[in-house]
């Protein structure tokens, strides 16, 4: 209001100008009607004046409270500015980790199916590799058997060459006797000497050629007994092996069937995780309508404060002019002719009116600023209650998810312990079968051993069957000199003919053990065969077990990485509930701050009206004064 500044700089000059003027007396009754008229209009100048000051002046108390109540909002704006910020960045890292979630579900359920096959299949082999157990199983107890039969033969052996050994000595005697009567028949004798002394000389050889039998049978005897107790370990291993095959394959059925409640409890926490996804979109949309709310609001208080600053100066303004035109109506009342003085109070009653008219105008555009801050607290106010009731209902769904997957890591942790120790004991099966592989080959070098011996025994067996037929064919041509000797060869025919029927029985134990031997030939090529297959198959036994604790291996990463997703998970579930309790914390804090904003606006919004009362009032005594000062101009 330059105007108004200039006639406070000319005040003085205007005060003492009136303390020098001469006020010409009226003479005629024109005069004096028109200073009844002047002085009418002096008398509501005066009035109108002063109510406009005292106006200005409730005008300026009206600001100050305005302008207090707006501390209180822009406070109350700027808490719920912060809390909706923490609140909307709480809600998305909740979103973050709730679609992480789900997606590592969904690629938990790829992998837990993936492992449930790869488990179902290393079980079908584990029981396979215990059903060829089973096998060697049965090898081994052929084995055993055969070799039990062996050591009976070599016992039945041992006693016939016992017998042989026996008939051969008796022969030696019989020789010796024949020897005897040869020197008894003298010169007729000769030729029965030389028999017996052969006779005595292939006795000696079958008696050795026995005891060589007896070595290589206690040989054989020996190396059988050797085949048993390591067939007999085969079989106790393999047994054992097989149990714990069997025992192993029944746990990885029950792991099975444990993936299968397990993928079914993850598709249920992925269900429950997708509706938690929909609560937190919910929030966010919330969170995100608070978050403009509180900017619209943040912009509506600095638009309010920067207005209330200008209405602050304006008023004070007001004030100072409205004192300006109170003194203006002073002088007047003093000289009402003074021209001067009216065209001021006339100037300045426009520009003052100008002045409130701004006022007006800036106050209503404040209510309506207002209006939007009372709308976007009851709008934070109202989202903010449904964020809370969103997060206490998510927290429980968080809970509960939380159980599911605590539930699904125990199992999966303890399915990685027991399948650790599934692979474990496959290894060591392999390895295992790898040194019954050498245990097995020694076997059969000790089978083929036996073999060589029977050969050897076969070919000593003939030399004593030369022996006795040597034996049987001196004793005939024995008897045969001792008829053609006559009396003198009687005692020589006997002894001939006992030495021929020691040769026959020897002949019939040769024949027993020859029996023998062919059994115990076909026995050892049994014992060969089915080491030989023990060894197949404990080959294809030993590469499926290593190759299958290979496979089993790589499944057992794959479980580790499982448990490694879900302890993820339950990491962010964990912190997924600490966000929620956050957002609630910053929602109940929303929710005070847009009630202090709400009653402060409700407050701002009164002091407004009562200000644009105010302005209405000082409006209405600025067109008076218009009025006025036009009347004293124109009279």
């Amino acid at each position: 209001m330059p105007f108004i500044k200039t006639i406070f700089q000319d005040e003085q000059e205007l005060e003492q100008t009136e303390e020098n003027d001469v006020i010409e007396p009226e003479i005629d009754g024109e005069k004096k009607q028109k200073t009844a008229v002047d002085s009418k209009s002096v008398a509501v100048l005066q009035q109108s004046s002063q109510e406009l000051l005292k106006a200005t002046q409730e005008g300026l108390a009206g600001i100050e409270n305005l302008k207090s109540s707006m501390e209180s909002i822009a406070a109350a704006a700027e808490e719920s500015a912060g809390a909706s910020e923490e609140s909307l960045s709480a809600v998305n890292q909740i979103k973050k980790n709730t679609s992480d979630i789900l997606e590592q579900s969904y690629s938990s359920v790829k992998a837990i199916q993936k492992l449930e096959n790869a488990i179902s299949k290393a079980s079908g082999s584990v029981i396979e590799s215990s059903n060829n157990m089973i096998k060697i199983a049965k090898s081994a107890e052929d084995v055993a058997d055969v070799g039990k039969k062996l050591t009976i033969a070599g016992e039945e052996i041992s006693e016939a060459v016992a017998l042989i050994t026996k008939l051969a000595k008796r022969t030696s005697l019989l020789a010796l006797n024949a020897a005897i009567e040869a020197t008894r028949a003298e010169e007729s004798g000769k030729s029965f000497s030389v028999m017996a002394k052969e006779i005595r000389s292939l006795s000696s050889k079958s008696n050795e050629y026995a005891k060589s039998i007896t070595l290589i049978v206690q040989n054989v005897q020996d190396r059988v007994e050797k085949v048993i107790e390591s067939i007999s370990q085969t079989k106790e291993f393999i047994a054992q092996s097989s149990q714990n095959a069997q025992e192993n394959a029944d746990g990885m059925k029950q792991m099975v069937k444990n993936l299968v409640v397990m993928v079914e409890d993850v598709n249920q926490s992925v269900t429950e995780f997708e509706a938690l996804d929909q609560e937190i979109y919910k929030m966010q949309q919330a969170s995100e309508t608070i978050a403009s709310a509180a900017e619209e609001s943040a912009g509506a208080v600095s638009e309010v404060t920067q207005t209330i600053s200008m209405q602050a100066t304006a008023f004070a303004q007001s004030s100072d002019a409205a004192k300006m035109l109170r003194s203006l109506a002073q002088r007047v009342e003093q000289n009402s002719n003074d021209n001067e003085v009216v065209n001021e109070l006339a100037s300045a009653a426009e520009e003052l009116s100008a002045a409130i008219e701004e006022i007006e105008n800036s106050m209503k555009q404040s209510v309506i600023a207002l209006s939007q801050i009372e709308e976007a607290a009851d709008i934070s106010q109202d989202d903010a209650q449904k964020a809370s009731s969103i997060a206490m209902s998510s927290s429980e769904i968080a809970k509960k998810v939380n159980g599911t997957i605590e539930n699904i890591n125990t199992q999966i942790q303890q399915m990685q312990e027991s399948f650790k120790q599934s692979t474990q004991s496959v290894e060591e099966a392999g390895v295992r079968s790898k040194e019954n592989l050498k245990e097995n080959e020694e076997v059969l070098v000790d089978a083929k051993e036996i073999k060589k011996e029977i050969k050897q025994l076969k070919k000593i067996l003939r030399k004593i069957e030369l022996t006795f037929v040597q034996t049987a064919s001196l004793s005939i041509n024995s008897s045969v000199e001792a008829i053609r000797v006559g009396e003198l060869g009687e005692g020589f025919s006997v002894v001939s003919n006992d030495i021929r029927n020691l040769a026959e029985s020897s002949e019939e134990s040769l024949d027993k053990i020859n029996n023998i031997i062919d059994n115990l030939e076909d026995e050892t090529e049994e014992i060969i065969e089915s080491v030989n297959k023990m060894i197949l198959l404990g080959v294809k036994e030993a590469e499926s077990l290593i190759s299958l604790s290979s496979n089993m291996a790589e499944s057992t990463q794959e479980i580790a990485k499982n448990v490694k997703t879900f302890d993820e998970i339950e990491q962010k579930i964990t912190e997924i509930d600490e966000a929620l309790q956050q957002t609630k914390i910053a929602a109940e804090q929303t929710v005070s701050a847009a009630e202090l904003s709400h009653s402060n606006a409700s407050e701002a919004q009164e002091a407004a009206k009562t200000i644009e009362t105010t302005t209405d009032t000082m409006a209405d005594r600025v067109s008076e004064l218009v009025e006025i000062a036009a009347a004293l101009k124109d009279r």
